[in-house]
């Protein structure tokens, strides 16, 4: 250790100056205290809630979308003639009930993508009926929860949707 007063060489268990007696605690800096962050990436996690929805949104989908074209076409050869003559149209309206929750869950991935606000409510709304689809859908319910709706998250998501709008 050197002096910082006089340049002179000193023990490093020597704590004054043999040379000019210069207090070498005092002359130390005292490092700032390093500031601890939450260690949470909330854009990666908005991100990703987003992803997983649009991919949830495309499994939805494909049921909707072959009962649509397949059940309301083929149905005359698949089911018996009998008094509903009229089953075929109704198979095809009712598959097409399985079409605007997955175009909702979609929009609601993209928009989380672009960080616009509406979409952000739509996602809180979409995951608390996914809570009910035990295992995976609340376990996805939950962690769109955490991120949307924690404090951290939450500030986050607002601030970089008014950045972005």
């Amino acid at each position: 250790m050197v002096c910082s007063n006089c340049g002179n060489n000193m023990e490093p268990d020597e704590r004054y100056c043999s040379k000019c007696g210069t207090d070498s605690q005092q002359v130390r800096v005292p490092v700032a205290p390093v500031q601890q962050s939450s260690g949470t990436n909330w854009d990666t996690h908005v991100k990703v809630i987003a992803w997983i929805f649009i991919i949830t949104a495309l499994f939805i989908v494909i049921p909707g979308t072959f009962l649509m074209a397949f059940m309301g076409t083929f149905s005359h050869m698949m089911l018996p003639r009998g008094p509903l003559f009229f089953r075929g149209p109704i198979l095809g309206l009712f598959s097409l009930m399985f079409l605007p929750v997955p175009i909702g869950i979609a929009a609601a991935g993209i928009g989380l993508l672009k960080y616009r606000e509406w979409a952000r409510i739509l996602t809180v709304i979409f995951a608390a009926f996914m809570l009910m689809g035990f295992p995976f859908g609340t376990a996805l319910g939950i962690y769109a929860l955490w991120v949307l709706l924690s404090t951290g998250g939450s500030s986050f998501y607002k601030a970089h949707a008014a950045t972005t709008a």
